[in-house]
């Protein structure tokens, strides 16, 4: 029987729409405290129709994060595994995770609703494991850079911690604060850490005046 193509589209356009409202509950309400009723309601779709697409709510929560974030760690550690240039590199793993956030803030702010929530929940549990895999790529991405002599061994873990800081306040001010997320922007905040951690200082002391104005406050 050959494909209705248009058919295919208009069940993959219904699937991300019910993804979609269902993400922005869970970021609201929390995961637990949103029912498949206030899903297909805020949908406007029936429960046969979020079923028959997601199984139920828990696969609702892995297509919206398990899935996406397990091939974001995956991309991330090509990158590691791949890039020749350790400041590339490190760039890179920015601007991937930046994207993550642009691509669908809805689900980015799903997970951080996940993050910062319960830690007893099912759905926290999951999340730390990846957020454990991102740290530790963050830190191979450094130490890349220390063998490379851009950053010095004892400034590696100041390094991860500043990179991994810039990550997360710059996705907050783009999910919550309505604030720019350029892109090319990992590129930029890479070079202002070279400029401090390089000369031993605090690196976002240290950023150039020229760049502090060029990020989104």
């Amino acid at each position: 029987m050959p494909i209705d193509l248009q058919q295919a589209e208009s069940t993959n356009a219904v699937a991300r729409h019910i993804a979609s409202a269902a993400a922005r509950l869970f970021a609201e309400r929390g995961f637990d405290a949103t029912s498949v009723r206030d899903i297909v309601e805020a949908a406007n779709v029936t429960k046969p129709s979020l079923y028959y697409h997601f199984n139920s709510k828990q696969g609702l929560a892995e297509a919206l994060l398990s899935r996406p974030l397990a091939a974001l760690v995956e991309h991330l550690r090509r990158i590691v595994e791949t890039t020749s240039d350790p400041v590339v590199c490190l760039a890179e793993i920015l601007e991937v995770q930046f994207a993550f956030c642009r691509d669908d803030a809805d689900r980015a702010r799903f997970a951080y609703a996940v993050f910062f929530g319960p830690n007893s929940s099912a759905r926290w549990s999951e999340l730390n494991e990846y957020g454990r895999s991102l740290a530790e790529l963050m830190t191979t991405a450094v130490a890349g850079l220390v063998q490379s002599g851009h950053v010095t061994a004892a400034n590696a873990a100041r390094c991860v911690t500043a990179a991994r800081g810039l990550v997360t306040v710059h996705t907050l001010d783009f999910l919550y604060r309505d604030a720019a997320l350029p892109a090319g922007l990992g590129r930029v905040l890479v070079d202002d850490l070279l400029n401090g951690f390089a000369a031993g200082g605090d690196a976002l002391e240290a950023a150039p005046a020229r760049r502090r104005g060029e990020l989104p406050r």
